[in-house]
């Protein structure tokens, strides 16, 4: 699978058959988050930096960001519970270690 620019949409090709897929909910899911490193694994078999700006709880509960600039993300629930496992959420709004770092993201405060 992967973005057309051209067309704005997602694709898939398999051989020479080419065709377009409508997501409902969202093209990438991140299988894993790393503290140590701040970064995230995607369903694409790519990892990048997480960018804690992104991050927000959706309306399901949900934790979601932006991957590779523009493309929104959901977590897994095993991804999910790994990445509150870097929240302290004593602060408001909660911190989240990334490497050495800790971060404040707002999109993570719910109270």
């Amino acid at each position: 699978m992967c973005f057309d620019e051209g067309e704005g949409v997602f694709v898939v090709q398999v051989g020479r058959f080419r065709g377009r897929i409508d997501l409902e909910d969202t093209a990438f899911f991140v299988h894993a988050y790393a503290p140590e490193a701040g970064t995230i694994d995607l369903s694409d078999l790519s990892s990048e930096r997480l960018d804690p700006e992104s991050l927000r709880v959706a309306e399901d509960g949900v934790l979601r960001c932006t991957v590779k600039g523009r493309f929104p993300a959901r977590f897994s629930q095993a991804a999910q519970a790994h990445l509150l496992l870097a929240v302290d959420a004593a602060w408001h709004p909660p911190r989240l270690r990334m490497g050495a770092r800790e971060i404040p993201v707002p999109g993570l405060d719910t109270g």
